[in-house]
């Protein structure tokens, strides 16, 4: 197999990778989305701490569940040449119903 041959493989299944994660989001499988990350994923977000661990994430999850219902559309997925490294963007749908301490009544 060329070099040229391996990157595509590799990079065909981190793309995969990454669309799996997102189906499984839209789906509301928190299980199918942390099965696809090592167990010291780093999770950084807009509103809040860093969380290290696939347990922090799980909470995270768990409270952003409770409080809002979210789609992802138009998602995209980037992914080098060797398949390292990848990003995705997409659009965020959804509705706030619950409230949560902090901020505004749902």
């Amino acid at each position: 197999m060329s070099q040229a041959e391996a990157n595509s493989q590799a990079r065909q299944k981190t793309a995969a990778l990454i669309r799996e994660y997102y189906d499984a989001f839209n789906a509301g499988n928190y299980d199918g989305m942390l099965n696809r990350m090592v167990e010291d994923v780093i999770h950084d977000v807009n509103q809040g701490e860093r969380r290290i661990g696939r347990e922090k994430f799980r909470a995270f999850n768990a409270r952003m569940a409770h409080h809002y219902e979210e789609q992802l559309s138009s998602v995209t997925v980037m992914v080098n040449i060797d398949g390292t490294r990848a990003a995705a963007e997409f659009n965020v749908d959804g509705k706030y119903v619950q409230s949560e301490t902090g901020l505004p009544p749902a």
